[in-house]
């Protein structure tokens, strides 16, 4: 399994993240999550993955929770060691680190979850559980369809609500998967027929734990 990361989060000693790239496992399998968390060096058994119903729940997690977290589309956390994990074809994954905290957040923000401003509300929730302040974060917008093949700008969107809610550092390398099918999977080039790409966040202490994953560090945005 090939993994990829991105310079402004690998700039920050006390997370991990990555990205997974078109393979030839079966991305559909429930053991899908497991096997890239063993690669990144963490438990397979510990991490917290969200159901993702296209909406804009928010849920602060703490311990590995066995199943999908029902009804969310976010995650956050100030738990040590424990990845927050989404699964994502086309729609961006989104990535939050308040350095100051630290505490982290990881969301699904499709066409319905940006609409709603999924992003905000999660800022909102790591403010109201955490004390976080949008302007200690550093956020991330993953590879994910571009305006070029989606009649809606998801990243500009998504850009925008991070900005109006306070975060002044965004990273928005517009990297399309629909552009880039030898590389990513999108449900939208493929009509469906598809696999999906994980996206993967965690607090370490005191250094990330990389492990053997095969990560590529060449996306520098």
């Amino acid at each position: 399994m090939e993994l990829e990361t991105f310079a402004p989060l690998r700039q920050i000693s006390f997370v991990a993240h990555a990205f997974s790239l078109r393979t030839t496992e079966d991305t559909r399998a429930d053991d899908f999550e497991d096997r890239a968390l063993t690669a990144l060096g963490f438990s397979s058994n510990r991490f917290a993955s969200a159901e993702q119903v296209h909406g804009s729940g928010v849920a602060a997690v703490f311990g590995a929770t066995g199943e999908r977290v029902p009804m969310v589309d976010a995650l956050v956390t100030t738990a040590r060691n424990l990845p927050l994990v989404i699964r994502c074809a086309d729609c961006p994954a989104v990535f939050i680190v308040d350095q100051r905290t630290p505490a982290i957040a990881l969301i699904h923000s499709g066409r319905k979850g940006t609409l709603a401003n999924i992003v905000k509300d999660t800022l909102v929730t790591m403010a109201q559980r955490f004390g976080s302040d949008p302007r200690d974060c550093r956020a991330l917008i993953s590879p994910s369809i571009g305006p070029c093949h989606y009649e809606i700008d998801l990243w500009s969107g998504i850009e925008s609500q991070l900005c109006q809610a306070g975060v002044r550092e965004v990273h928005n390398p517009r990297i399309c998967t629909a552009c880039h099918l030898d590389r990513y999977y999108s449900y939208r080039a493929e009509k469906g027929q598809t696999g999906r790409m994980l996206a993967i966040l965690a607090l370490t202490f005191p250094h990330p734990h990389r492990g053997s994953a095969g990560a590529s560090p060449s996306r520098p945005d």
